[in-house]
């Protein structure tokens, strides 16, 4: 079971829904967010252990292939939440 290793150090289970979810909400289609989760679950597959920062590039470069503007809305949305959490 693949493990992602939170900003904070916590450790949460590798679930592609989030990552089905977070696309979804950036602006990509149902089917786009499906394949993103999906090129990004066989890339982590065999992985036992991922830092968030290296799950979420893996995303946006995945996103950027199908949905760039959803891309921009991705980066845009983590950029502001990684700015939040420093102050």
């Amino acid at each position: 079971m693949v493990k992602v290793k939170k900003r904070d150090g916590k450790l949460e289970k590798f679930m592609k829904s989030k990552i089905i979810r977070g696309c979804k909400k950036s602006g990509a289609t149902a089917k786009q967010a499906t394949q993103v989760a999906k090129d990004v679950s066989k890339k982590v597959a065999k992985m036992t252990l991922i830092p968030a920062a290296k799950l979420s590039d893996m995303v946006i470069k995945s996103l950027r292939k199908v949905n760039k503007k959803a891309t921009s809305a991705f980066v845009k949305y983590r950029n502001n939440k990684l700015k939040k959490k420093s102050k």
